[in-house]
């Protein structure tokens, strides 16, 4: 766990450990996947692309999510070559239909079993219908890289006119599968799989009305299906990110992704935004980091795809299972108010914990985070510590009140001196013990300004990624600040221009430093 509240260094910390995670991979990067908000991980994002080689920067991707049509990724997508879920991707589509039909004003879903039972009921019902009864009939002009593929294959001219005018989205995707076009196989994967709009189609089948019709919402006479239906419609309108067709795609090779959420977070003011936002946490955490538990599964994942796929699924089964995954999510005091977030994360630690699945989170204070996960936590990074705490660090995790009292006495946030940020460490030992240690994060100026998270700085950083590159972008702003930000001059400009917004201030700083570097670009 590491904790700070904004401005103490936290993030750069957070970024930190996972550079240091990627520099002790051996022929690999590791596998990682980071939730965010506020954009501090795309920075170590960028500096990781371009570390690397042009064929090989699609093991590393950063995934900004818009509430649009354009970044929908279906949340009834499952495991190329399979038409039908595995345990762990129907377990979240129940838990996703589950939150998105949960009474803001409780936190819980109405009649929770029945719900439960409903949704289980539903979605079998999507699939079984999508490979089996009436399933998705292909069409040319619906994704273009499949009608390419369909024709430099040679496969369009393989069958009859007739039988292309039957022909399913599965039967197409095996077709491209067993031709080499994994790719153009996945997107006709993505038309043939059911969407969320058709969950209210099947919540008004016939034998579900017959079996949960009469059923009424617990303290209304509103009845739950009525209800549910509604919930359904409602998400397909609030969160066009997952009402549709997947529209982009996440290569197989990828090995690290971050993703924030700035821009769908829900209002942190109101019950029914903190409840958009725990939707966004567990979607993202899928959406990152999903397959990490693949090898759990390994025999289901098999039996649920044809042989054909059988060797692609199996060396990435392999690599998942010899590395040891990292799965980080910062930001999590945003999540604090919602019910189902904490549990979820706690289940998933201690569960996943011996199938090597690491767990990083991140929040502002150590009373952000429930007594299960502080009791399971095995390393603790402290920014500063707040004085409410005092009490849950000496009696619950052990820290020696004498080493509180000399970190708090050491100050916050970057020394003076320029050395680094100090912090203080707390680790779990074997036998029950706890080690406490006041360290610094001492970091040299190219990798601050990768990392920072400041909104000024990363405004600047950001500015000069998109006029110079990455590489070059760092060069400037570690020679002309080693400290590693220009806050205070910004601040300063902005001051002296009386100006109460600072993108004129930071683009005219921009554009000198650019002016300054002459042609060594």
């Amino acid at each position: 766990m590491v904790t700070g509240s904004s401005g103490q260094g936290k993030s750069v910390l957070l970024n930190k450990l996972g550079n240091v995670t990627v520099s002790s991979a051996q022929q690999r990067l590791p596998f990682m996947a980071g939730v965010d908000k506020g954009f501090s991980m795309q920075g170590q994002v960028a500096l990781l692309r371009d570390s690397l080689p042009p064929d090989r920067k699609d093991e590393v991707v950063g995934i900004v999510l818009q509430n649009s049509p354009k970044h929908c990724r279906n949340l009834f997508d499952i495991q190329l070559g399979a038409r039908f879920p595995i345990a762990p991707e129907r377990n979240w589509i129940i838990s996703m239909l589950t939150a998105m039909c949960i009474d803001p004003s409780t936190g819980n879903p109405p009649n929770e079993r029945d719900t439960r039972q409903i949704l289980d009921r539903v979605i079998s019902m999507a699939y079984t219908a999508n490979a089996e009864k009436s399933p998705r009939a292909w069409a040319r002009g619906v994704v273009p890289g499949v009608d390419t593929a369909l024709d430099k294959s040679g496969l369009i001219e393989r069958y009859p006119a007739q039988w292309w005018d039957s022909s399913t989205w599965y039967e197409v995707r095996d077709l491209l599968f067993e031709a080499g076009f994994v790719k153009e196989a996945q997107l006709a994967q993505f038309e043939a799989v059911p969407e969320l709009a058709d969950m209210t189609t099947f919540l008004n089948h016939e034998d579900v009305q017959s079996a949960y019709g009469r059923v009424q919402r617990d303290g209304s006479q509103e009845l739950l299906l009525e209800y549910l239906h509604r919930c359904m419609t409602d998400a397909c309108r609030e969160f066009k990110m997952l009402a549709g067709r997947t529209q982009f795609l996440i290569s197989p090779r990828t090995r690290v992704i971050a993703i924030d959420l700035n821009n769908v977070m829900g209002d942190n003011t109101t019950n029914a935004g903190h409840l958009k936002t725990g939707i966004m946490f567990l979607f993202a955490g899928q959406v990152a980091g999903g397959d990490f538990v693949l090898p759990q599964y390994r025999d289901e994942l098999l039996e649920a795809v044809p042989t054909l796929y059988h060797p692609m699924h199996l060396d990435r089964l392999e690599q998942l299972d010899q590395e040891v995954k990292t799965k980080v999510y910062d930001e999590l005091h945003n999540a604090k108010q919602v019910p189902f977030i904490f549990p979820m994360l706690e289940t998933q630690d201690r569960e996943q914990r011996k199938f090597g699945i690491r767990t990083v989170l991140s929040s502002q204070y150590v009373s952000d985070f429930p007594d299960a996960i502080l009791n399971s936590a095995n390393s603790l990074y402290m920014m500063e510590v707040d004085p409410k705490d005092e009490k849950l660090l000496t009696d619950t995790i052990k820290v020696p009140k004498v080493t509180l009292q000399r970190f708090q006495r050491l100050g916050s946030g970057p020394a003076a001196d320029g050395s680094g940020v100090p912090f203080l460490g707390v680790f779990r030992i074997k036998g029950g013990g706890t080690l406490a240690r006041i360290l610094k994060n001492a970091m040299g100026p190219l990798e601050l300004w990768a990392l920072g998270s400041s909104p000024t700085d990363s405004a600047l950083r950001r500015l000069l990624y998109e006029a110079v590159g990455g590489s070059t972008a760092r060069a400037i702003l570690a020679e002309a600040f080693p400290q590693g930000t220009a806050e205070k001059l910004i601040a300063l400009r902005q001051k002296q221009a009386g100006e109460a917004d600072s993108n004129n201030v930071i683009r005219t700083l921009a554009n000198e430093l650019i002016k300054r570097r002459g042609y060594n670009l």
